[in-house]
């Protein structure tokens, strides 16, 4: 148990260690991410601040919808949107920006975030409470999307379904989401 023990000390101090040296050499990077994973708040999907070094992701914070969105509007301060840039806007995420490009409003009710359990599930897959069917899902497969769905999503960078998409590749994702014919395209798996 002690051998253990120390073993899991050595390598935790090994991981800050590192983690400190990256900070202290200026060279860690911070970008958004998303994973298709449960996360918190009860949601279908994952959103992180990723902390990478040397294209190797040294830390995750998660982050809710709203967090999410406040962040990647540039409305709060965030260590992956440090100039406070509209991403959504930037990257054209239809469903999530409103207005004129010179208007200041506030989007928190994004309806993408709706959509993205369906590229992993067949249908959706908890019991609603009043009972009426929460809708088709995209993925092939009944609980992950099939070899040909992945394909796509490996355009992301999502190579699992465990994976991650970081930085552009959140924003190309939740664009293309957008976008009728890549959903029809993704359905097909083509």
């Amino acid at each position: 148990m002690n051998v253990v023990r120390s073993l899991l000390s050595i390598g935790c101090i090994g991981l800050w260690s590192m983690v400190q040296w990256a900070h202290a050499q200026g060279g860690a990077t911070y970008s958004f991410g998303l994973s298709l994973t449960t996360g918190a708040n009860s949601e279908l999907f994952s959103l992180f601040v990723v902390k990478e070094y040397k294209g190797e992701v040294i830390g995750t914070e998660p982050l809710s919808r709203d967090q999410f969105m406040l962040q990647a509007q540039g409305v709060v301060p965030s260590k992956a949107n440090p100039d406070r840039v509209n991403l959504l806007r930037a990257f054209d995420v239809t469903k999530c920006v409103r207005g004129e490009p010179s208007d200041s409003i506030v989007v928190l009710g994004c309806e993408v975030f709706d959509d993205l359990w369906k590229l992993r599930f067949w249908e959706y897959p908890f019991l609603v409470r009043d009972g009426t069917p929460h809708g088709q899902g995209w993925a092939e497969k009944r609980e992950a999307p099939s070899a040909r769905q992945l394909a796509i999503l490996s355009e992301y960078g999502i190579m699992h379904i465990s994976g991650m998409a970081r930085g552009d590749n959140v924003f190309r994702l939740l664009r293309d989401m957008c976008d009728e014919a890549w959903v029809d395209r993704y359905r097909r798996g083509s």
